[in-house]
């Protein structure tokens, strides 16, 4: 029997904004999340695991929904807007224990519910290219890898405009841009 079979899915899973209770469990978790990177060969300094600090500063420019599954944090989202009118996804981890449950999705359904719901058409997040069940995953919400050719007006203004004005690349080495289409 595999270790996911053994494995009890929880009974309740409930979405709410962070709450500086939850924080303890998200530096916890997204060590145990980062931890999956570093099995890859990534570095501390390449997939650093988020501080308490980091943590009490998210939500300044983000929204920020963590994810309880009977009672306990299993995972957050973590997204904001970004010129001109193109919803970015900043981070979305789910503890490794409570992977492969639907968290994950219903995290990505918040954001992007809401996200529609202002009134953004598209939505973009980064991605590592060794990540394949990340890449897996964001594929089975609908995200696709961005191509200029194939790029909505809006999204290829988001990207010139960050090549045009930041002083570092939008893409660090091994990653990609993935985007999808609200309605």
């Amino acid at each position: 029997m595999s270790e996911s079979e053994q494995r009890e899915p929880p009974q309740r899973v409930r979405l709410e904004k962070l709450q500086e209770v939850h924080v303890p469990e998200l530096v916890k978790l997204d060590h145990a999340c980062s931890a999956l990177y570093w099995d890859l060969g990534f570095d501390a300094a390449e997939v650093p695991a988020r501080t308490h600090g980091d943590f009490y500063r998210l939500p300044k420019t983000n929204a920020v929904w963590v994810a309880e599954a009977d009672g306990a944090v299993a995972g957050f989202i973590a997204y904001h807007d970004e010129e001109p009118g193109v919803g970015f996804v900043e981070d979305v981890s789910v503890h490794p224990e409570f992977q492969r449950w639907g968290i994950g999705r219903r995290l990505m359904d918040r954001a992007v519910s809401e996200l529609a719901h202002l009134g953004f058409s598209e939505v973009v997040l980064k991605v590592f290219e060794q990540a394949s069940w990340a890449t897996a995953f964001y594929g089975a919400l609908g995200f696709t890898e961005y191509r200029v050719e194939e790029a909505p007006q809006k999204l290829r203004e988001w990207r010139e405009s960050k090549l045009d004005t930041e002083d570092r690349p939008v893409l660090r080495p091994g990653q990609k841009l993935l985007w999808r289409k609200l309605t």
